[in-house]
């Protein structure tokens, strides 16, 4: 199971952490995450996604 959390912040930052590990933020980009960058870059540590047939 994930835990999924949305936290206001400041400045228009927009950041993803995944493990306590920052795997995407757009002050550093100077972007948002284009479509499925963000599944991209989790995949690595969440695996495999899940067949739910």
């Amino acid at each position: 199971m994930i835990d999924v959390s949305l936290r206001s912040g400041s400045k228009g930052r927009f950041e993803v952490t995944l493990d306590d590990r920052l795997i995407f933020s757009k002050a550093k980009l100077g972007r948002f995450p284009k479509p499925g960058e963000i599944r991209e870059l989790a995949a690595p540590a969440l695996g495999p996604p899940i067949d739910w047939r």
